[in-house]
């Protein structure tokens, strides 16, 4: 998302009350074999020290961690040189105006 301008609604209220949050960027994306390291705490997709992107590796676990707190849950959808979607959604308990 730094890398990329807004071109949209981003979450939705589903018709069982839950809510989904998607947010899909332009930026260089993730390789599938790399998503599981990128999910994991402190995980790195370019651990060499001249990486082009910053970052500590906490951010997308502790969105999922956040998520699942909630009873909710978050997967990223990815591809190289393409972009990278990432999604979060709540249950219907969990949402102020939901059923």
């Amino acid at each position: 998302m730094r890398w990329s301008h807004f071109v949209g609604q981003v979450g939705e209220l589903q018709k069982d009350g839950s809510l989904r949050v998607s947010v899909t960027d332009t930026g260089i994306g993730i390789a599938a074999r790399d998503i599981p390291k990128a999910m994991s705490t402190f995980g790195q997709v370019d651990g060499a020290l001249d990486r082009r992107f910053e970052g500590t590796g906490l951010g997308l676990p502790l969105v999922r961690s956040l998520a699942e707190l909630h009873d909710g849950g978050f997967e990223i959808e990815s591809e190289v040189g393409v972009g990278t979607k990432a999604t979060i959604w709540f249950p219907d308990k969990r949402v102020v105006g939901g059923r």
